[in-house]
């Protein structure tokens, strides 16, 4: 599980464009003062903060003083927002922050360096067929779903299907290069869609894949980057 505090403000903007923040594995506190996010990251042990340099309540160089000076709390990976002016740099040059992100924020490479500091797989939107397999349901039968989104770590499937979280999974599918994918998984997370109630969403870690079908599923996602 990934924890990542973030500033009120700027909630809008990263979950614009940063998607995969919905993964099941992904929990995000919105902080509407410093003293928020210090309360955060002493409850819940954050791996990051996404904030802004006059966010309210104590001064963002005190915050920053007692993260990198608590024993608990040096490891935590931190963005700085500000305006690109003299002023700020040499606030943030206090704060000693892990990358300082200029407004207006350029989306990209916010999310890279979000995925830089969360070590997360990058994920592409990618629709196909998938045949799935669990043991003791269905008469064993495999059942036709769809992929919504795939990673290196997991995928988004969709299906008429009712499953539950925990249940583990055979899948099967072709990647759009042509490269047959198949191993196991296990529903992490169970997605309702109010305007189509017999259809569900289901967030799927991969728990045994090949090596060699890791490696092609990142080869793939990589190249939809480009």
């Amino acid at each position: 599980m990934k924890r990542i505090v973030l500033a009120h403000d700027l909630k809008n903007l990263v979950r614009e464009n940063n998607s995969f923040l919905d993964r099941a594995e992904i929990t995000v506190f919105t902080a509407t003062t410093n003293d928020e996010v210090l309360k955060f990251c002493r409850e819940n042990g954050v791996d990051l903060i996404i904030t802004q340099l006059d966010l309210p309540g104590m001064k963002i160089e005190d915050l920053f003083g007692i993260i990198r000076t608590t024993k608990e709390l040096r490891e935590v990976s931190t963005i700085i927002v500000c305006e690109d002016t003299l002023a700020n740099r040499e606030r943030c040059k206090q704060c000693r922050p892990n990358a300082v992100v200029r407004l207006p924020v350029d989306p990209i490479l916010l999310s890279l360096k979000m995925h830089q500091f969360l070590n997360i797989a990058p994920r592409m939107r990618y629709r196909a067929e998938l045949a799935v397999a669990i043991e003791g349901k269905f008469k064993n039968n495999r059942l036709q779903f769809w992929t919504e989104n795939i990673s290196a770590s997991g995928m988004l499937i969709r299906a008429h299907e009712p499953l539950a979280k925990g249940e583990g999974i055979f899948f099967s599918f072709f990647l759009n290069d042509g490269t047959h994918v198949s191993g196991y998984g296990e529903i992490s997370r169970v997605i309702r869609q109010p305007a189509a109630p017999d259809v569900y969403l289901y967030g799927t870690k991969f728990t045994n894949v090949s090596p060699g079908d890791r490696s092609a599923i990142e080869a793939v996602v990589e190249r939809s980057r480009d």
